[in-house]
């Protein structure tokens, strides 16, 4: 019976120390700065290297039946931590040019003391409705963070056929637990420590049962 009750109390504590898979952030279509762009852009983070504190962040952009522009030239990301370099930006057609700085209605400007990374291209992802496009900022971090529930900033700027601007420029800041608002910001509202999933809380209970049930069982059997 001992070894029962302890092999339910090991699975127990491996199921509720399991990490929380990776949450994405998802902007759009609908949002304060998204105007007609009608495109929704879905952002993970990924740990590449835990000691230099690598992360690999996917944004994956899915396009509507209809939009007002032909071409998404370029992307970009404030992370929830300091960046010491931008590693690589493979895009949706190659590797697309990596600036540290800003990204604004004119694409990405150079500024090593601000904190987005810019990926750009030109002519850049071209706009198929129903279609999706993926890009990988790989960046080196300050420091580690929380891939299931983190705040991030990103930006996005549109082009026509002529590579003319199309506004507005994408500019939202969203965490993992709830979508953006049209209205304002949001941010994370659940702490950052593993929470244990419904099916591991149902198999905790169902171990502690049989384990009853065997104590009872054991006692009359003895005092029979």
């Amino acid at each position: 019976m001992k070894r029962l009750i302890g092999g339910i109390v090991l699975v127990a504590g491996f199921l509720l120390g399991m990490p929380n898979p990776a949450q994405a952030i998802t902007i759009g279509p609908t949002c304060g700065t998204c105007g007609g762009h009608n495109t929704t852009f879905d952002i993970t983070a990924t740990l590449v290297d835990g000691v230099t504190h690598t992360y690999d962040f996917q944004i994956v952009a899915t396009y509507g039946a209809t939009s007002d522009y032909a071409f998404i030239d370029a992307v970009g990301i404030q992370p929830p931590r300091a960046i010491d370099s931008f590693v690589s930006a493979p895009g949706p057609d190659g590797s697309w040019s990596k600036v540290l700085g800003s990204l604004n209605q004119g694409g990405c400007a150079a500024n090593p003391g601000s904190a987005f990374a810019c990926a750009g291209n030109s002519p850049g992802a071209n706009y198929v409705a129903g279609a999706q496009d993926t890009w990988h900022l790989v960046l080196d971090l300050s420091d580690a963070f929380n891939t299931s529930n983190f705040t991030l900033s990103f930006k996005a700027e549109f082009t026509n056929a002529a590579g003319g601007f199309v506004g507005p420029l994408l500019s939202e800041s969203a965490g993992t637990t709830s979508p953006t608002s049209p209205t304002s910001p949001t941010s994370p509202t659940s702490p950052t420590g593993a929470v244990p999933e419904p099916t591991s809380l149902v198999l905790l209970g169902s171990g502690l049962l049989l384990a009853r049930k065997g104590l009872r069982r054991r006692k009359a059997a003895t005092t029979a």
